[in-house]
């Protein structure tokens, strides 16, 4: 018997400050206004039954309730179910974005106490300037992640898939979860070279070709529901984040497994484009500070240099670069294991949306990439060995 995949579907947060994430206040105020008290009765059953106990419950203590909002019971299913929908997504990303704006406060936090977050900004060396706005040594950190449910065959394609089994038959009030300590190098793309570059039609084209491949696949998922936008942006820091993993791992004497990633981008209608490389250890003490080191002003612009250096070309290539050995199921470009793959433990996608090719551009227009003047420089005399003499 042939058994499937199994992915473990993690809800994970960074604790920064006691910072405490709570439902929106107007979800809450929107839900008891119409639905009362059977809001919660309504949200906690499960997904596969909730439409068939509202049909009972609509022929008896809900049809007052359905017949003043003018619904049918099958509308107040759709209209649930969105809901849970948009409030998941937006807890998410209001999570991250917290997250996001202590990272790039401007100022250092927790040097004079033993708290569980500290970072310290570095001043951002002139050559890399042009590309990052921000670079923040991650001192300590507190990471806990939940498990709230498993898929099989294939991994989930956004927090609310409906495919997510959870952990018990029954509603519970808790989840198991772990905490571990560890440290981190945060960087902080600059908005105004990033807008600039992926206002390309090149660009967008290349990002589009595979937002459609993957939208035909969403809609055989999850017919009927919105497919999550792959911008050129999040191709960039993606793909940087799993440049970045493979250099320090190098550098910094990790295994490429102990490393994950944690990527901060909004859509087209916001600046946030960052990426937290962390490592963490359920030991009280955490780490060790070899990572956060690296992310010094003497040390961070190198390891730029030499992960831009290294995706130049691949071992695969002249297939990788034309997209031709990319596993069609990891919606990517210019990518595989010789080059961008990390382990899946490692990534937030499994290994899908990555293309180096926004990176360093391709062999006959190198200009496209985010960081083409850099490796320019690089390739002119910086101090960046080749590949095959180091």
């Amino acid at each position: 018997m042939k058994i499937g995949k199994k992915f473990g579907i993690m809800v994970v947060a960074l604790v920064m400050l006691a910072l405490a994430f709570a439902v929106p206040a107007s979800a809450v105020v929107l839900s008891e206004k119409e639905l009362g008290v059977y809001w919660d009765e309504l949200v906690k059953t499960d997904p596969d039954d909730r439409a068939e106990y509202i049909r009972i419950l609509a022929r008896g203590s809900l049809k007052e309730t359905l017949k003043n909002l003018n619904l049918t019971p099958e509308s107040l299913t759709r209209m649930i179910e969105e809901r849970l929908e948009d409030f998941h997504r937006d807890e998410m990303l209001n999570l991250k974005y917290e997250e996001y704006k202590h990272l790039i406060a401007g100022f250092d936090i927790g040097q004079d106490d033993d708290g569980d977050f500290e970072i310290r900004n570095v001043e951002v060396p002139d050559e890399i300037r042009p590309y990052f706005r921000k670079i923040v040594r991650v001192v300590r950190l507190h990471e806990v992640i939940t498990l709230r449910g498993f898929t099989r065959i294939n991994p989930c394609g956004d927090e609310n898939d409906r495919n997510i089994v959870p952990l018990s038959l029954n509603a519970t009030r808790w989840l198991p979860a772990i905490e571990v300590r560890g440290e981190g190098i945060f960087m902080e793309f600059n908005p105004t070279t990033l807008r600039c570059w992926e206002q390309q039609e090149r660009i967008r084209l290349r990002a589009e070709a595979i937002q459609e491949r993957w939208q035909r696949e969403w809609n055989k998922r999850f017919e009927g529901r919105s497919t999550p936008l792959l911008t050129p942006r999040y191709f960039l820091v993606h793909t940087w984040a799993h440049a970045l993993m493979r250099q320090l791992t190098l550098e910094c004497g990790y295994s490429s497994a102990s490393l994950r990633e944690r990527i901060y981008v909004s859509d087209d209608s916001g600046d946030m484009a960052g990426v937290l490389i962390y490592t963490a250890t359920s030991d009280s003490d955490g780490t060790l500070g070899g990572l956060q080191r690296q992310g010094e002003a003497a040390r961070i612009s190198p390891t730029v240099r030499a992960a831009i250096r290294d995706m130049e070309w691949c071992s695969s290539d002249p297939l990788c670069i034309e997209q031709v050995i990319a596993p069609p199921e990891h919606y990517s470009g210019s990518a595989c294991h010789a080059c961008c793959l990390a382990p899946e433990t490692s990534c937030e996608q499994y290994n899908r949306f990555l293309d180096r090719a926004m990176l360093v551009g391709l062999p006959d227009d190198r200009g496209m990439g985010y960081f083409s003047d850099l490796l320019r420089e690089v390739d002119d005399g910086g101090n960046v060995a080749p590949r095959d003499s180091r």
